[in-house]
């Protein structure tokens, strides 16, 4: 029950973009229209995610319902020049159980999912078990990106 991550970079989703990241205040249009991409990728894989194992989705530190729009958006997932990011942890799960820490839900044996943005804002995290049936429809859905597997970390 050893927790992986599969980390997506936005590249997967678009190219056409005039910057090394994806600023979020940039108005460049090549660089706008390829955050647009990302914005409605991520919210259609989400929903989808969600739909698929009937998730809730949760702020990891609260047991307030989020929306599928908190992580589907600027502020989350890309870098600001001026305001950098937050980093933030949501969880997709079917109902929230209370974790002390990153360090408890790691030990837990569920198909629930932690998703991290990236302090870069080039890219999101999804963590879950291995081998899990959410596991293996990541895999599947994403099988046309290049995905990087990730070690899971508490910090």
């Amino acid at each position: 029950m050893k927790k992986i991550g599969i980390g997506i970079d936005y590249s997967n989703i678009c190219k056409d973009y005039n910057t090394s990241y994806l600023d979020r205040d940039n108005t460049d249009p090549a660089t706008s229209k390829c955050m647009k991409a990302v914005l409605a990728w991520s919210k259609e894989f989400l929903s989808e995610l969600a739909e698929n194992f009937e998730y809730k989705i949760y702020n990891f530190n609260s047991s307030a319902l989020a929306a599928i729009d908190d992580i589907a958006s600027k502020r989350f997932l890309f870098y600001s020049l001026e305001k950098e990011i937050i980093l933030q942890n949501y969880l997709m799960t079917k109902e929230k159980l209370k974790y002390d820490s990153l360090a408890v839900w790691e030990l837990e044996n569920d198909d629930s999912v932690l998703i991290k943005n990236d302090a870069d804002g080039s890219g999101i995290y999804f963590y879950f078990t291995e081998n899990s049936s959410v596991h293996q429809w990541i895999i599947n859905a994403l099988k046309d990106f290049s995905l990087d597997e990730v070690d899971f970390h508490t910090k």
